[in-house]
């Protein structure tokens, strides 16, 4: 019988190079799904629907589940299973009005229920009388969260936000009748143009999928492309095209918006 041959020391070498490669895609691909699970990625379809209901006012004042102390006046929420810090956007199935609120804490505990609103956040979609909503969520980018918030991510309320109930919101119209026009559109002459900037992400992936979720309420945007810059915008409006643009956004929350205008004498 043979005897199998000592493997030589260049054989062995080569060995070793392959097994610390495999290690090291091996760590890579560890790392990445790390990452991964720590942002859920962006996308316009709503990662789930269900019953929300709201913090009592007893919870004010405590400790979360990430170490924050919980204020009602707050956007904020306890999600069971997302990461602390996502940003949610909350659309109220029924009434269409929509927040966007930071996870902070874990929950909600009791059965049928997928999140937990901040007082604030429950106000905006007026659902403090009937105390629960049907919802969807969809994780959005912080460059979004931005933009909703108008320029705001601490979880405060944007100013001159109010809710539903609150506005006496007109059946079927998509905003509070008290949404005002942006103050550069109002005042222009019908033949200058208007671009209006919705948000602006490092990511493409993010951005198409902003446009996605807005061509699903009827509007079309478009990505404009500048170094590692990825803006979502309207880019030549009309000034009567604007101002419908400006009140459909800011009724489906956009309220950072970054308008820009030529007059006839400026093109």
């Amino acid at each position: 019988m043979r005897l199998a041959r000592p493997a030589s020391a260049r054989a062995l070498a080569f060995a070793a190079r392959a097994f610390a490669v495999v290690l090291a895609l091996g760590a890579f691909a560890f790392e990445g799904a790390s990452i991964a699970s720590a942002e859920p990625a962006a996308s316009a379809v709503p990662l789930e629907t269900g019953i929300a209901s709201w913090y009592g006012p007893d919870f004010h004042g405590k400790r979360t589940s990430n170490g924050e102390i919980y204020d009602k006046e707050k956007l904020s929420c306890a999600h069971r299973t997302l990461p602390f810090g996502t940003f949610i956007l909350v659309r109220d199935l029924d009434n269409d009005s929509s927040v966007v609120v930071r996870v902070n804490d874990r929950g909600p505990f009791a059965k049928n229920r997928i999140i937990d609103l901040s007082e604030a956040a429950a106000r905006i979609i007026g659902m403090i009388p009937t105390g629960t909503a049907r919802v969807s969520l969809t994780p959005i980018p912080r460059e979004e969260a931005l933009a909703w918030k108008g320029g705001g991510i601490d979880g405060s309320i944007p100013a001159g936000t109010s809710s539903p109930d609150q506005d006496n919101r007109a059946e079927g119209s998509g905003r509070p009748p008290s949404a005002k026009e942006p103050g550069p559109i109002a005042t222009l002459p019908p033949d200058a143009r208007v671009r209006i900037q919705v948000a602006s992400y490092g990511s493409e992936a993010n951005a198409k999928a902003t446009v996605e979720r807005l061509a699903a309420s009827g509007l079309s945007a478009s990505i404009e492309r500048s170094g590692g810059h990825f803006r979502v915008v309207f880019p030549d409006l009309s000034p009567e095209d604007a101002r419908a643009t400006a009140t459909r956004l800011e009724g489906l929350g956009y309220r950072g918006l970054s308008v820009t205008t030529r007059t006839p004498a400026e093109r």
